[in-house]
């Protein structure tokens, strides 16, 4: 079983990396991919407890790109996990996250339920985590406002509640773009989530590599749908259970929901090509 789509405590995910691999190698998993929201600091734990294992490991991230204010999820495949360019680009995203938060922490004040914006950030970085707004949601819990994280988004942190801080970013075809120039493969995360299939055109002349069709919120006729429109487009079909640990509705489709190996395979040819294309690039540079 393949699962290219997994989160540990480095992001907002319940497990931190070696026990992810742990519990994902239980369930059936042989070849997995950790994919924190913006963020690879999980990677060389993960890699490592998976080299132990005799499992396959694919670094990758989930990176956070904007698209008329909302969320749109960009994962990257087969990435070196210090490549400059992007390790400025991740720490940009993960700074945006922190005005965020703080934005949110200020709402939250004037609604009357505080929280110690201040001291969570420093403990999440004291471990290396990104701040993200599950994080927030169980600080509130903790904290005695809200019974449950589902609570607080319901109530607080939802799109469209009183906290809600929309987020300011880069743009899909801009993340897509980042990621090939690294020489990785840029897949467009659980698109029947987004609803914006018209964007899929744009992106693939951006560099996309794939479309993550199997996926535990898609039913079986999304996953068709989609997977034809990645041959349409010429490009690679990926996917995972989107894993955040045993408390999620997810955890049901760990080991269940993932590409096939001739999927994989494709995904890997869309790698082969996009070191071509930064190849090409860094030629033409040095010839210019």
């Amino acid at each position: 079983m393949i699962d290219l789509h997994l989160h540990s405590t480095a992001s907002d995910g319940a497990l931190d990396p070696p026990a992810l691999v742990s519990r994902v190698r239980a369930a059936g998993v042989r070849t997995l991919s950790l994919t924190d929201h913006d963020t690879m600091e999980g990677v060389p734990a993960a890699a490592a407890a998976a080299a132990e294992m005799g499992l396959e490991f694919i670094p990758g991230v989930e990176i956070t790109a904007v698209l008329d204010r909302r969320d749109c999820h960009i994962l990257g495949y087969f990435l070196a996990v210090e490549p400059p360019g992007l390790v400025r680009f991740l720490g940009a995203q993960r700074t945006a996250r922190l005005d965020r938060a703080r934005a949110i922490a200020a709402k939250l004040a004037r609604l009357r339920v505080p929280i110690d914006i201040e001291t969570l950030i420093r403990k999440a970085e004291s471990v290396r985590m990104v701040v993200t707004r599950p994080l927030i949601a169980r600080a509130l819990v903790e904290a005695g406002h809200a019974g449950s994280m589902q609570e607080t988004f319901d109530r607080w942190l939802g799109d469209g509640r009183p906290a809600f801080v929309s987020r300011e970013g880069h743009s899909p075809a801009e993340v897509v773009r980042k990621i090939a120039a690294t020489g990785g493969v840029a897949v467009l995360a659980h698109p029947g989530l987004l609803r914006r299939d018209e964007l899929i055109p744009g992106l693939a002349r951006a560099g996309l590599g794939g479309i993550e069709a199997h996926h535990s919120d898609h039913a079986r006729p999304e996953r068709a749908r989609y997977a034809a429109l990645a041959a349409r487009h010429g490009l690679a079909v990926s996917g995972g259970s989107d894993y955040h640990g045993d408390h999620h509705h997810r955890a049901k489709y760990l080991g269940v929901v993932g590409p096939s190996g001739a999927e994989l395979a494709h995904l890997r040819q869309r790698l082969q090509a996009a070191h071509r294309a930064v190849a090409g690039q860094a030629g033409a540079v040095a010839a210019g």
